[in-house]
């Protein structure tokens, strides 16, 4: 069980706000810790050279992975200390080098008979003390484009002398797939090591559908799975089937872990393709359960290297994997396909797989088996055509660092290739003379790119320091390991590349006096025993496993290696058994290797506690609501749309309905469904019947809101209608007045001057603007239907006598104009008396509208916030330092999507009809070397506007041209809308109807803020907020904003706030949240309102 204390908890706090910035003020010279050693000095001179031949199955037009690569490993061969290097080839020989020190290594690849057997297409390399006796043995992972019987597995066995004999068949592990790379690992805790070898698959190339229905033959699939060997009396034996892992395979990347600290060991398998990744958790009775659906809310789709660690100091292990998304505008335009609408309905409903897309991920564990993926908010998501992802610390400040691999040697499948290959084959029927197909083979991209370093500069963020070292070389490199070669006490680097030398890198991190280190050498009772080591020191904890094969076939070395600062001494240590024994150590100096056995280790005791959350997951029925969402696929008239905007409800807005001082609640339907209000009764909530709600069951319910309209002394009820899928001046755009009779019976009211506004509203406020001692109303409209980012004009109403009368050109001329607005709220900014109001929405600023004895001014340039474009949903107003003005939680859609904006290079929106086919049209651009450029890609812009392919016809052009080139001088006067700022914010009030505007805490911007509640969590007398929110229905190629959490701000009581992850809060969430509502009972309630799924329902845990 992961460690739970109050060291912890504060050291979470800590990394959830303000972090340790270790990049303040750094000079370059403090990146520059990596060196490249030239082989005339090392002695490795390896090459993975890879020659193709037309005429067999050794090219790229027939082997899909001809050109994926081969690992690199290092472990003891001969127990001197010192790490050797083993570097597998593909076509050529697997070479072996002996650590002499000093960085300097002696090839022994004749003597030690490592290629005599069945050396096929080597590909990953790992090791293990198989029949235990002392010595480092050598299983190598072999495919290729052979025949099965060619590419058997090797398993180099270790005769003490630095010879080795091959017995993989003896052992019962001459696997014959395509295997990609294998761990050893004791899964079923019977002291002995079992193998888990990851395959590629036979049958690459198909659609998704005909591809799992080629696997309902068992023994295909038998073949083209990964295989899980039990080891029973010195012979591995199949289990994969009674195990749970009998699935198809394009395993590229392999990590086995214990992922919940449960003590059994799981494996993470990133598959290639379609397939999504397989996250297999130890069920502990010899079974496994894939779990990536229900632990993940979305993941890579062309899985390559993972990564297992934990990336920011709160021992829980984050996972990082690779995919093939460019950096690079060209590139991302020329390289990839696009994904089909059709393609991806197909992967994610009609094969029910999962939600997969062309990025990295960096699954950031949120606790209790879930996983976040915030590689967008980390900046981690784009790394060109990337290989080994290695986490790590290289130079021992204490935090985690990312390296990872890049380059391809030919690109198959560029757009631009794929239309000529396919020409070709019609042109030729299929028969291409070979050398027609040779000018075609020499024609495919080929690019060398830099391999990327990434400092880990805490909270969340990381730095590309590359250029700063030798590590900026363009490359074709694949796998890759970090070790401690020369016993210095850093992290030196070996990578292997296809047609060019290994890389052998000096870190110099030690030498500069970087930082401190404690290196642990784990020995279990077997070589591959996954110990974990937990520190503590200055307050801080932090556990290891040690693990070898990580990254991209490639085994690193698996002793434990801390960075902990300028800390000359580590407080405690605690060894963690997966057998079940502990050791603890006390008091030990910084800058040392410690052995540490097994057979030292005492039984646990069993001191587990039981998390305690601020909030529980109620199991009451009482409020039964399931958002049901009507049909409606925004994208196919506009295609180019960022998300649906079909599917903002529910929304949830509270009263007390039937004067019995108890607060009820109503929930709005979408098109097809009623709303509900739920009346609050003896702690229990019951469904009262409306017939009204039901009639008007075709509306589409935005915000509503509980106003005495008819000044009877009752709440009667305004709703908001809105929506996408409605024509233009569609009827039911009308907003609606429900007249209460005070026991919460409502009636429909019509008003004409209300029914006159037909228009998609989001959201209500009420306000008594002119201090007549009623209440008006202030509504924020959003889109002309159809049309994005059109906005229909915002209205401000005042009630006369019970009739609302439209004054905003009177009092707010400014409001009116705003743009497409989600959220209003009434305030009072300065304190006078006179109600004032806030706005936002998307692609507008923040509007702070004070009023004037009856009208209004937008203020917001007196504290330079009328450049802070963004796409705004919510507004809390509170207290957050008790000073007695009023402050502001605006919360934006986040920072974690892949759209980037700054005030200098601002994301921008261009709507006209650009084609002249009398539809609307929408272009998203961002800026790339001083031109406007489309964001989308050729394919879906196409789509949109068919014109596209006759001008622009091939993806290279496409790619090298601005917007103005594409669409004419038409874009520079049609409609346009920027964004500057997608982080959500606080605005501080200085008491001079100025403001300080601050951002929120880094995990806060990991999400949308959609909505928000304040309330005192933790009894301090200051106001407290909760915030979450997701969007689900982005366009296809852009990640879904998926958390599944709700996050709580707690005041640091002067201008900002910490932020509790669900890990403490326990408000774990699971549904496509766009409202938080928090309800007055015995306990006060959390209501979480779904699109078209469940409410969730939470009671505050912390007593009053």
């Amino acid at each position: 069980m992961r460690l739970k204390n109050g060291i912890l908890f504060i050291l979470i706090i800590l990394l959830y706000t303000c972090g340790t910035n270790t990049d303040k003020e750094i000079s370059s010279q403090s990146y520059n810790n990596y060196v490249k050693i030239p082989s005339s000095s090392s002695g490795i001179d390896f090459i993975n050279k890879i020659e193709h031949d037309l005429g067999s199955k050794s090219n790229l037009f027939d082997y899909d992975y001809f050109y994926n690569g081969s690992g690199v490993g290092v472990a003891d061969f001969n127990n001197d200390g010192l790490k050797d290097v083993f570097l597998c080839a593909n076509q050529a020989q697997n070479r072996i080098y002996l650590n002499k020190g000093g960085l300097s290594f002696e090839d022994i690849t004749e003597k030690a008979n490592i290629n005599t057997n069945n050396k096929g297409w080597s590909s990953g390399v790992t090791f293990a003390d198989i029949n235990q006796d002392g010595w480092m043995d050598i299983y190598v992972s072999q495919g290729g484009p052979y025949s099965r019987d060619k590419r058997k597995n090797l398993l180099l066995i270790n005769q003490g002398d630095l010879t080795f004999i091959e017995k993989a068949e003896e052992y019962g592990l001459d696997d014959t797939g395509i295997s990609t790379q294998s761990a050893f690992f004791d899964y079923d805790k019977d002291g002995d090591l079992d193998c888990i070898v990851m395959n590629e698959n036979d049958y690459y190339g198909l659609d998704p559908a005909r591809f799992y229905k080629l696997f309902e033959n068992k023994e295909l699939l038998r073949e083209n799975s990964s295989h899980l060997y039990e080891q029973r009396d010195g012979k591995f034996i199949d289990v994969t089937e009674k195990a749970g892992l009998l699935k198809p395979s394009f395993g590229l990347g392999l990590c086995v872990s214990d992922l919940n600290n449960d003590s059994w060991l799981d494996i993470y398998i990133a598959n290639d393709y379609y397939v999504p990744d397989g996250m297999y958790i130890n069920n502990g009775n010899g079974t496994f359960t894939d779990q990536i659906k229900s632990s993940t809310k979305q993941i890579s789709f062309y899985g390559m290297g993972v990564d297992i660690a934990d990336i920011n100091n709160d021992n829980l292990k984050d996972i990082y994997v690779l995919d093939m998304a460019s950096s690079d505008h060209v590139r991302s335009k020329t390289l990839m396909a696009s994904m089909s609408t059709s393609n991806f309905d197909l992967i994610t409903n009609k094969l029910d797989l999962h939600y997969q897309y062309m990025f990295n991920s960096l699954q950031l564990n949120i606790g209790n088996n879930n996983y976040h993926n915030i590689a967008q908010h980390s900046k981690l998501a784009k790394t060109d055509w990337s290989w080994a992802g290695l986490i790590f610390d290289h130079d021992n400040d204490g935090f985690e660092d990312i390296l990872v691999t890049n380059g391809y040697r030919r690109y198959g499948l560029d757009n631009d290739s794929r239309i000529r290959i396919n020409q070709t084959k019609n042109s030729y029927q299929g028969k291409v003379p070979i050398e027609v197909k040779e000018k075609l083979y020499e024609a495919l991209p080929s690019e060398k790119l830099p391999n990327i370093l990434y400092k880990n500069t805490g909270n969340l963020e990381f730095k590309d320091i590359s250029a700063f070292s030798d590590l900026k070389e363009p490359t074709f490199s694949n796998g890759a390991i970090y070790a401690d070669l020369d016993n210095d006490g850093d992290q030196d680097l070996i990578i292997n590349n296809i047609d060019q030398e290994a890389f052998l890198y000096q870190n110099t991190s030690r030498e500069k006096n970087v930082g401190n280190y404690l290196k642990i050498v784990t020995n279990g009772d077997i070589s591959e025993n996954f110990a974990k080591v937990t520190i503590k020191y200055d307050d801080i904890v932090k556990t290891k496993e040690s693990k070898r094969v990580r990254g991209y076939l490639s085994a690193v070395d698996n002793d434990i290696h801390f960075g902990i600062g300028k800390s000359k001494k580590v407080d405690s240590l605690i060894i963690q058994w997966n057998s079940g024994k502990i050791e603890r150590l006390s008091n030990i100096e910084a800058n040392q290797t410690l052995e540490v056995y097994e057979k030292n280790g005492i039984d646990k005791l069993n001191d587990t506690k039981e998390n305690v959350y601020w909030f529980n997951r109620s199991n009451s029925n009482q409020i039964e609501y399931k958002n049901i969402e009507n049909e409606f696929d925004d994208f196919k008239k506009e295609i180019l749309l960022p998300y649906k905007q079909s599917t903002l409800g529910p929304s949830i807005s509270t009263a007390d309905v039937n004067n019995d001082n108890l607060e009820d609640i109503y929930i709005g339907g979408p098109k097809g469904q009623a709303g509900k209000l739920y009346i609050q009764s003896n702690n229990r909530y019951i469904d009262k019947k409306n017939e009204v709600f039901i009639e008007d069951s075709d509306y589409e319910d935005m915000e509503s809101i509980f106003i005495d309209i008819d000044n009877d002394n009752d709440l009667d009820l305004y709703v908001v209608s809105g929506g996408n899928e409605f024509n233009e001046r569609s009827e039911y755009l009308k907003d609606r007045i429900y007249l209460n009779d005070g026991e919460g019976n409502f009636s429909r009211s019509v008003q004409s001057e209300i029914s006159d506004y037909t228009i998609s509203g989001k959201s209500v406020s009420k306000i008594d603007y002119d201090k007549d001692g009623d209440d008006d109303l202030i509504i924020g409209n959003r889109i002309v239907p159809q049309k994005y980012p059109l906005y229909e004009p915002s209205i401000i109403y005042e009630n006369i006598n019970g009739e609302f009368k439209n004054v905003t050109y009177k009092i707010a001329p400014e409001f009116e104009n705003f743009g497409i607005v989600n959220k209003v709220v009434t305030t009072d900014i300065n304190n006078d008396g006179w109600e004032d109001f806030i706005c936002v929405g998307e692609w507008t600023n923040i509007g702070i509208f004070l009023n004037d004895k009856g009208k209004f001014r937008n203020i917001a340039d007196k504290s330079n916030l009328s450049d802070k474009y963004g796409w705004w949903f919510d507004i809390n107003e509170t207290d957050v330092n008790n000073d007695g003005y009023k402050d502001y939680i605006i919360g934006n859609i986040g920072t974690n999507t892949k759209y980037k904006t700054n005030t200098s290079k601002p994301l921008k929106v261009f709507a006209d009809d650009f084609d002249s086919n009398g539809t609307h049209d929408l272009v998203l651009s961002y800026e790339y070397k001083n031109e406007y450029v489309p964001l989308r890609g050729k394919e879906c812009s196409t789509q949109q506007m068919p014109f596209i392919s006759e001008k622009i016809p091939t993806f290279d052009e496409f790619a090298t041209s601005s917007i103005e080139d594409i669409y004419g001088e038409t874009v520079t006067t049609a409609y346009q809308r920027k964004v500057t700022e997608f982080s959500s914010i606080i605005l501080v009030n200085n008491g001079n109807m100025t403001f300080e505007m601050n951002k929120l805490p880094e995990l806060a911007q990991t999400i949308p803020i959609l909505s928000s509640e304040k309330y005192d969590i933790n009894n301090d007398g200051y106001e407290d907020i909760i915030v979450g929110g997701n969007i689900y229905n982005t366009e296809v190629e852009t990640p879904r904003l998926d958390n599944q959490f709700a996050i709580v701000l707690l005041s640091n009581k002067i201008d900002n706030y910490t932020a509790i992850g669900p890990e403490r809060s326990g408000l774990y969430t699971n549904g496509n949240t766009k409202s938080i509502k928090l309800v007055k009972n015995k306990k006060p309630m959390l209501i979480i309102g779904n699109n078209n799924g469940n409410s969730e329902i939470f009671e505050l845990n912390i007593g009053k």
